[in-house]
């Protein structure tokens, strides 16, 4: 199981009071994760966007032999370019955007 600092773990009220507090630190790395209680009760985590984008891409590729078997039938060329177009994409700034 996940731990989570005093700090991470946030109310539901709390977090709806305060929303736009918490996303900003949650875009700035202040946090890294928050775990949502409700009813004394752990039921949801927020994650900043780039932190779920590589949680699912490792997900579906744990599941995948190769960006061909990932994208269907493709080539092997085909496959070489959509990896190294994934591998230029990731070195995109995010604070271009």
């Amino acid at each position: 199981m996940m731990t989570f600092e005093k700090k991470e773990i946030v109310s539901a009220t709390q977090l709806v009071r305060q929303f736009s507090n918490f996303l900003t630190e949650l875009t700035n790395r202040k946090l890294k994760k928050i775990a949502i209680i409700r009813n004394n009760e752990m039921q949801a985590v927020v994650l900043p966007i780039d932190e779920y984008e590589n949680l699912v891409l490792r997900a579906s590729l744990s599941n995948q032999k190769s960006v061909k078997d990932f994208f269907g039938s493709i080539d092997k060329d085909e496959a070489a370019q959509m990896e190294a177009a994934v591998a230029e994409c990731r070195k995109v700034d995010e604070n271009e955007w």
